[in-house]
């Protein structure tokens, strides 16, 4: 403890350093005072929180016979493996360790495998998967002593209420029957997600207490990055017209760099530029993983959605283009009613992506197949159809394929049907072209005021009446750039060559 105390000790020094330190105080309390039992920490990414507390607690923990048997639970396998892998370098050769308490690491002797590390004085450090059960674990008739939940839950894991009441049931009943009742301890180091998730129940809970840090040390970080300096810098980097907008507004944060610094926790690592970067690219997830605010969760993510008149749009050099189709359920029952959605993207030689055509439609699947048939007509440089199998499991394709072959104008061209079940979390999928929007990667046409209202009033899926046009965009977004784009043959004629 004392060579670790001696790194972050000192009152006064950056801010990181003060937290860090607090932190070690709080454990050191835990451990050896018996203040209480159950202590989350709730951190920015990047803090260093299992390198500092997950990795720090386990050695110390084992190295002073604290504790017996300690568990570090996480989300991924692989992270797991990576506690161990890290526990084994750092006693392995350790003078320091090997001074104050001898050999305590010798694989030939002791278990040391991808899961576990035991040391010669009879402590055992295990590492498991979060969906792995704790109850019943034991090592020398000792059950659980110390248990570190680090990242333990994954963002595929609390989408809906179902999954986080389940994630929780399994951690609480799990938890009251895999702890050893006379020396328990149990730490929780993560990043909260959304509301009612597994770190949010436990910050809010009576029985643990909570520190909780944020990134950026102001009080709203969109009045910071919203207003004097930054709101030019915001503007320039915005400018679509300008396509060195990324080069000049790095240029204008130099030219006032010291005048837009603002307080961070990790001011000696992390840099205001890249940090103000992050923001921009993704308003709603830089405050939820660096500022732990997620009361926002439900707000808009498109915050800035660039237009052009379909005259401006046609006037660039398109390299490849795509129509995505969202098809609408047949069944149109509850709530929500789906929307036929169309996306017709390309992409020019300025590397910006065009939507030069948006469409909403509320209708019935043969209206559905006239209008992919004509906007196919009105595009004629479309070379790749994708359409969502989950809907109509292909019949819609080969619907449109037949009317393909028998038409004069369409038989002739090249043109590739995508026909996919889009798996995953739709959430996921949209959230993944926030940045590419709202960093103007992304022009829409000015006239398609249905299709960028739904995307303008998109709050995630949960908290949208539609998300149909977001979708849809966001197929269009990931298989453009799958497209492989091949030269065209110029023939010539001979008196080009003067022959």
């Amino acid at each position: 403890m004392y060579f670790l105390q001696s790194i972050y000790s000192g009152e006064g020094k950056a801010p990181l350093a003060n937290i860090h330190y607090k932190m070690w105080q709080e454990v050191q309390d835990m451990i050896l005072k018996k203040t209480h039992d159950k202590q989350c920490y709730i951190c920015p990414r990047g803090l260093g929180k299992s390198t500092v507390i997950t990795l720090a607690v386990a050695i110390w923990c084992a190295c002073y016979r604290f504790k017996i048997y300690t568990v570090i639970a996480s989300a991924i396998g692989d992270t797991a493996e990576g506690f161990i892998r890290n526990i084994r370098m750092a006693l392995e050769d350790n003078a320091y360790i090997e001074s104050a308490f001898g050999t305590l690491f010798n694989p030939k002797t002791c278990i040391c495998n991808n899961e576990k590390i035991e040391l010669t004085n009879k402590t055992l450090i295990q590492s498991v998967s979060a969906a792995s059960s704790l109850r019943g674990k034991a090592y020398n008739n000792h059950r659980i002593e110390l248990l570190l939940l680090d990242d333990y839950q994954k963002a595929d894991q609390i989408v809906t209420d179902e999954q986080r009441e389940k994630k929780w049931k399994v951690f609480s009943d799990d938890c009251s029957y895999a702890m050893q009742k006379d020396n328990s301890t149990l730490i929780a180091l993560g990043t909260l997600q959304c509301k009612e998730d597994f770190y949010d129940r436990l910050r809010n809970s009576p029985v643990w207490k909570t520190r909780q840090e944020k990134g950026v040390l102001v009080e709203n970080v969109d009045e910071l990055f919203n207003s004097g300096l930054w709101l030019e810098f915001k503007n320039v980097l915005m400018d679509k017209s300008n396509e060195f907008r990324l080069d000049f507004a790095k240029e204008f944060y130099l030219q006032h760099e010291k005048e837009m610094q603002f307080p961070m926790l990790w001011q000696e690592y992390w840099n205001c530029l890249d940090i103000a970067l992050l923001y921009y690219e993704n308003s709603l997830s830089f405050k939820q993983e660096m500022q732990g605010d997620i009361e926002n969760i439900g707000t808009r993510r498109f915050n800035t959605i660039i237009t052009e008149s379909a005259v401006d749009i046609e006037n660039h050099t398109f390299q490849k283009t795509i129509l995505s189709i969202d098809p609408a359920g047949t069944a149109r029952t509850g709530t929500k009613r789906d929307y036929y959605a169309y996306c017709v993207l390309s992409q020019a030689d300025d590397e910006i992506n065009y939507a030069r055509k948006s469409i909403i439609r509320d209708y019935e699947m043969d209206d559905y197949i006239r209008e992919t048939i004509q906007l196919l007509k009105d595009y004629p440089d479309i070379t790749h159809l994708s359409i969502e199998k989950n809907v109509y499991s292909g019949a819609d394709c080969i619907r449109i394929q037949e009317l393909i072959d028998k038409d004069e104008e369409l038989k002739h061209r090249d043109i590739t049907i995508i026909n996919k079940s889009r798996t995953g979390n739709k959430d996921n999928r949209i959230n993944a072209i926030v940045g590419d929007v709202n960093m103007g990667r992304v022009v829409f046409n000015e006239e398609d005021q249905d299709a960028i209202q739904q995307l303008h009033d998109f709050c995630g899926c949960r908290f949208s009446l539609h998300d149909d046009y977001p979708d849809c965009l966001a197929d269009a977004l990931e298989q453009l750039p799958q497209i492989n784009t091949t030269s065209k043959l110029k023939v010539l004629p001979l008196s080009f060559l003067g022959l």
